[in-house]
């Protein structure tokens, strides 16, 4: 017998009931049932909805790797690139402006991977908040490779806060997702992050690249997070 797994919409401008059946692949009938009171005429922004998702009838084993593989790809260019900005700056190498420019496109990339699972206001969302922290990131080895220590804490304050609204918002849209848990992989990183930068800026190169090792097993471990807990919701009973 076909199952579903009911998850929680928050109503998106634009969101009509008609569009939110084709796109959990359930009905209208259906979504009107689970949400007594709600009016399907007047949807109100804000508003959470109890939908019975049926998209996961037709996943697979090959669906759930192919969107691990595609996680796991967005998060490991991201830090690949930071590791490749972090040598042209500290290295004052030429090719610094076209790196840290492919660094600046990888926000896209990861917020690309969760673009079909959520609004497109979220996504939106997330990738802003993601472009925050790579440019915050890349200015804190900047004002690091400047010796301003005033404004690297300074930075770091903000940069920390910023993964505290990644957290928030990545576990508003899912319920599988705990705030705690995206926040403290989140610190790992840019602790090691930055670890990294102070090994590049005093010519450490082997430590920072036993560092990077340490950071490309941690951001696998972020990525396998954020997969599992969109199978769970999406795709699982």
């Amino acid at each position: 017998m076909a199952f579903c797994k009911t998850i929680v919409h928050v109503v998106q401008p634009g969101d009509t009931f008609y569009r939110l059946a084709q796109r959990y692949q359930t009905t209208v009938p259906e979504i009107i049932l689970r949400n007594p009171g709600v009016n399907p005429y007047n949807l109100q922004v804000g508003t959470r909805l109890s939908i019975c998702n049926g998209q996961q009838n037709n996943t697979s084993f090959e669906d759930e790797m192919d969107l691990n593989n595609d996680m796991r790809k967005a998060w490991m260019q991201y830090i690949y690139w930071l590791r490749m900005f972090m040598t042209s700056l500290f290295e004052n190498l030429e090719d610094m402006d076209a790196v840290e420019a492919r660094l600046m496109k990888t926000p896209e990339d990861i917020a690309s991977v969760m673009d079909k699972f959520y609004p497109r206001a979220q996504i939106v969302q997330l990738m802003q908040l993601m472009e925050e922290h790579t440019d915050m990131g890349n200015q804190i080895m900047r004002m690091m490779k400047e010796n301003d220590m005033q404004a690297v804490e300074r930075l770091e304050r903000q940069w920390y806060q910023n993964a505290e609204k990644i957290a928030s918002l990545l576990s508003s849209l899912n319920t599988e997702y705990s705030y705690e848990e995206i926040l403290r992989e989140l610190s790992r990183h840019m602790d090691m992050t930055k670890r990294q930068m102070m090994a590049a800026q005093n010519m450490e190169h082997d430590e920072a690249v036993r560092i990077f090792d340490e950071s490309e097993n941690q951001i696998l471990e972020l990525a396998d997070y954020l997969t599992k807990g969109l199978m769970n919701q999406f795709y699982r009973s």
